[in-house]
């Protein structure tokens, strides 16, 4: 076969070992040249991570809104467009940004309640009818917050959901699919940055901390507001270790793995069909070793 052919010329048949090059290349004519399922495998693989690198791979989500807008947003100018195809170093820096950004808001909030009770509540009362139109069902199970704290508690969660999509937006889309798929495996849900999700969450940590002690929701949504704007370390780490690889080639990295893996696996699938149509019952073709 042509695998053995290559082989023999490889190895050479001349000397005592000749028998045992005999044997290896009988055995590797077992195993079949690459066929469709590979190659396709390959192809599709290589494709989607060309379309990656080139910044033409549609991501699974887009933006989401973010907290309320200052109440002088008037007199805001349009911020810039958005920013795509960025290596992960920029990326975590841009989300940096904008957490400390909404920190220093937060903060203002944080010290004066009732401002955040003029400026937040009646929005998110807002939001809340709206929605409440749109899905009663739902809103029924999601009433909007009484407290100061908890609105200022629910635009921290939106801001930092906000923020987080905003920066997977500017990075790789196959990078924010694996990102997604692990907020399900972690959270248990394709939706877990809800303000009652977060509340529970926070709650049942607060109360293992304390002895069992049970927080209040005004403790429970503090809380929320002063853990909103701090960053994860590990991928703050990981991004720090590629600040001098660029997006393509970075992208580039993150699919090694994944095209020869899935490629191995399209021709050990042919391996087996092939060893199957080979030595199944039926068949004569198989030599009884």
């Amino acid at each position: 076969g042509v695998w053995g052919g290559a082989m023999v010329r490889v190895m050479g048949m001349s000397g005592a070992d000749a028998p045992k090059k005999m044997e290896v290349v009988g055995r590797l004519n077992r195993f079949p040249m690459p066929g469709r399922i590979p190659v396709a495998s390959f192809l599709v693989t290589f494709s989607v991570l060309l379309l990656d690198s080139t910044c033409f791979l549609p991501h699974p989500v887009s933006a989401h809104a973010g907290a309320p807008p200052p109440p002088d947003v008037a007199a805001l100018k349009s911020g810039p467009e958005a920013l795509v195809g960025l290596p992960s170093s920029q990326v975590r820096k841009n989300y940096h940004t904008r957490l400390e950004a909404w920190s220093e808001r937060a903060t203002t909030y944080r010290r004066n309640l009732s401002l955040a009770e003029v400026d937040l509540l009646p929005l998110t009362r807002l939001r809340a009818s709206e929605f409440a139109a749109a899905d009663p069902a739902a809103a029924a199970a999601a009433a909007p917050p009484r407290l100061a704290a908890c609105a200022l508690a629910e635009a921290s969660v939106q801001e930092r959901e906000a923020a987080r999509v905003e920066a997977r937006l500017q990075g790789s889309a196959g990078l924010h699919a694996v990102l997604i798929l692990r907020d399900l495996w972690v959270y248990g849900s394709l939706n877990p940055f809800t303000l009652e999700a977060m509340m529970r969450q926070r709650r049942s940590k607060m109360k293992a901390d304390n002895a069992g002690t049970e927080p209040t929701d005004e403790e429970v949504c503090l809380a929320l507001v002063d853990s909103s704007t701090r960053s994860n370390p590990a991928w703050d780490k990981a991004a720090e270790e590629h600040q001098q690889v660029g997006y393509a080639l970075e992208t580039a990295q993150l699919y090694l793995v994944p095209v020869f893996g899935i490629t191995f696996l399209g021709y050990m699938i042919q391996v087996l069909r092939s060893f199957r149509s080979c030595c199944g019952p039926s068949s004569s073709k198989c030599s009884k070793d």
